[in-house]
């Protein structure tokens, strides 16, 4: 059994023939024994019964590729070249004179011309390309291991740096006892802060509603100033009313001049008559009049009566 191995438009084919077939006329009767079509996509065998002639390399391409192959291959010979063994040779060669005792497996190519090259060109550089496949193969598979170790060093090294960056970050920065104290005491600050904070926001409101109430109140027993009230204002009933109090309220007169309780007030003590013309709401005046009073007396005499009279 001899075996041949036929590729064609980069399709491999395995044809088996019987050795007992050989005549002396040369003439070379072989049975299918196993075909095999290989592609990219699909695999497929055949096994036939069929007994056919194959004198010529030729005849083999012939008798074995796809029919639509084989005809474009006998009418435009002249544009395919032929390798056995990265020989050329040429197709019109009977099959016998290439089948030795001690061999048994042939490989032979069939390849078309390319526009621009010739046949023994590319038989060259496709003997040079299988001179030196056994050499370049081992080389291209060193090299690809180096360049991945070398991509695996690379990312190894980024690994370590950003570890080390991490570990730092932990034990320096989040994990520090400095920080974490210094952090925990802002912390607790502001929490502190916030509570206090809030507490005196409202016990201010209280303490501010209290006096406004109380101030109202407090306005009407004191007094306060009312020189710019109008006509229809002390005409109106609400001050007829009070004015029937015979005086013993620190409003004006009824010729709107300052009551003499006030004065009397002022000169003995000016921030009592700071208070009984502007009543508690006037805290901040009589707090100014206060000290000012503190300055030998005149200084705050002047101010009560500025703050009477104005």
């Amino acid at each position: 059994m001899i075996k041949f191995i036929i590729e064609f438009d980069k399709t491999i084919y395995i044809k088996i023939l019987n050795s007992k077939k050989l005549t002396q006329n040369n003439i070379y009767r072989d049975i299918y024994l196993h075909t095999t079509n290989t592609t990219n996509t699909t695999n497929t065998t055949n096994t036939t019964n069929t007994t056919n002639t194959t004198n010529t390399i030729l005849d083999l391409f012939l008798n074995t590729i796809d029919k639509t192959y084989s005809y474009d291959l006998q009418e435009n010979i002249n544009n395919y070249y032929f390798l056995i063994d990265n020989k050329l040779i040429q197709p019109d060669i009977i099959l016998q004179k290439l089948i030795t005792n001690d061999k048994h497996e042939y490989y032979i190519k069939c390849y078309r011309k390319q526009k621009g090259g010739d046949m023994i060109g590319d038989a060259i550089l496709d003997g040079i390309t299988s001179m030196f496949k056994p050499f370049v193969d081992p080389v291209m598979a060193i090299v690809n291991v180096v360049v991945t170790l070398i991509k695996f060093l690379e990312f190894l090294a980024y690994f370590i740096v950003w570890l080390v960056q991490f570990i730092l970050w932990l034990f320096l920065d989040l994990l520090n006892p400095k920080n974490f104290i210094t952090d925990f005491g802002k912390t607790l600050l502001l929490i502190m802060y916030t509570i206090f904070s809030s507490i005196f926001n409202i016990l201010f409101a209280f303490v501010a509603l209290s006096v406004n109430t109380v101030g109202g109140w407090m306005q009407g027993f004191w007094g306060w100033d009312q020189s710019s009230i109008s006509k229809v204002d002390r005409d109106s009933n609400y001050f007829k009313k009070l004015q029937r109090s015979k005086g013993k309220k620190c409003y004006l007169t009824s010729s709107n001049t300052i009551p003499f309780s006030i004065v009397l007030g002022t000169i003995l003590c000016p921030p009592i008559g700071v208070f009984m013309d502007m009543g508690l709401t006037g805290w901040l005046n009589i707090l100014i009049c206060v000290l000012l009073t503190l300055l030998f007396y005149l200084p705050g005499l002047v101010y009560a009566l500025l703050i009477i009279y104005s």
